[in-house]
């Protein structure tokens, strides 16, 4: 049963990480957009009716109205589950004028209980928004709703938080900043789902939303790499930490740290024999308790994804291992060690959902 189990979980992640990697459609394409630029819009939240109680999907329902400081703006968000549809629509309204649909989704419940189409399912939803919307709206609506999940996480309980009406707001999120890519970067409306997402720990974000502090990230990735080069394996990090040291006091895109860690280690790899690949892979191996994760103990080996070995990751349930299951990790990421690091205390928080499933780790760094 085990083994079974272990089987069915590997093949939800190949499938998760094969699905999230499949553009299905382009997006309509426009020369020159007036994009605004990302801000913080300040408001008051209102809750008009919630049924949030119950454990069940079927017969849930939120409706807010948000009113933008200093401004005459307000969104309203509207969601029910009933009859196995799941119903969400966020309007618009500014001074005096009529209410105006902006995003409106309305699925089948099961998708959203079996998580492993969401991200097709919000590329189509932003095709359909870029037909409709042009650069400026959709930037001030993601603006504008970027910080409601804080402001529901401060006004409802935890079980409140976590029911799928009010997580429909991070849906709508990020559909709009889906299309806010597209015509930033003159892309395809692409969203790849962050992982953590299909094994309940996060609530729906596409991976190239997450965004970490620069500053942040420059201490870890230096600190890694120092801890390799104190041991004897020369990793040069030059180019990534000269990219975040540019950007000191600003969010970065975790997907574009990712892919400076996979260009590292790559070069690294590349440049080693098999001899000393070989001599690696069994010094690693042959560690217990290398990251200090979660799942210490359950398994030694060598990881899937060679950028764990960056991080110190191996198991599927160790701290920066995208997911949490048995045997060797799949997948590591910047995105996902970020995760766990704000989670470790298994506290409820924005971004952290199953707190009650959690097992408390140090997250702390490995020495050989």
């Amino acid at each position: 049963m085990l083994n079974e189990m272990k089987t069915i979980k590997f093949k939800i992640i190949v499938c998760a990480v094969t699905l999230c990697c499949i553009a299905l459609k382009s997006c309509s394409y426009q020369e020159d957009y007036d994009i605004p630029a990302p801000e913080i819009v300040f408001g008051h939240l209102k809750i008009l009716d919630k049924k949030l109680s119950s454990d069940a999907i079927d017969g849930s329902a939120l409706s807010l109205v948000y009113q933008v400081s200093n401004s005459n703006e307000q969104i309203k968000l509207s969601t029910h589950i009933e009859s196995n549809r799941y119903r969400s629509a966020l309007s618009y309204k500014k001074d005096e004028s009529e209410w105006m649909d902006i995003s409106v989704f309305d699925i089948d419940v099961q998708e959203i209980i079996d998580k492993i189409n969401m991200n097709i399912i919000i590329e189509k939803h932003a095709r359909a928004l870029k037909k409709k919307l042009d650069a400026k709206i959709v930037s001030r609506m993601a603006n504008i709703i970027e910080g409601l999940p804080e402001l529901l996480y401060n006004e409802l309980n935890q079980r409140e938080y976590i029911n799928e009406s009010t997580l429909s707001v991070f849906y709508h999120l990020a559909a709009l900043n889906t299309v806010r890519r597209a015509y930033e970067y003159k892309e395809d409306c692409q969203c790849e789902t962050y992982i953590d997402y299909l094994s309940g720990e996060a609530p729906f974000i596409c991976r190239d939303d997450f965004m970490i502090d620069a500053d942040w990230a420059y201490d870890e990735i230096k600190e890694n790499a120092e801890l390799l080069n104190f041991i004897g394996y020369y990793i040069d990090p030059t180019t990534a930490l000269n990219y975040l040291k540019s950007h000191s006091g600003n969010m970065v895109s975790g997907s574009l740290i990712d892919y400076m860690i996979d260009e590292l280690v790559a070069t690294f790899w590349g440049n080693l024999s098999e001899d000393e690949r070989q001599h690696i892979n069994n010094e690693y191996s042959s560690l217990e308790g290398v990251s200090g994760g979660r799942s210490d103990g359950e398994y030694t080996g060598w990881p899937i994804d060679p950028t764990c070995w960056f991080w110190g990751t191996r198991a599927g349930g160790d701290c920066g291992c995208c997911g949490n299951y048995s045997g060797p990790c799949f997948a590591c990421s910047i995105i996902c060690y970020k995760h766990d690091k704000d989670c470790q205390t298994c506290e409820p928080y924005l971004y952290c959902l199953a707190w009650w499933a959690c097992k408390k780790t140090a997250c702390h760094k490995w020495f050989w």
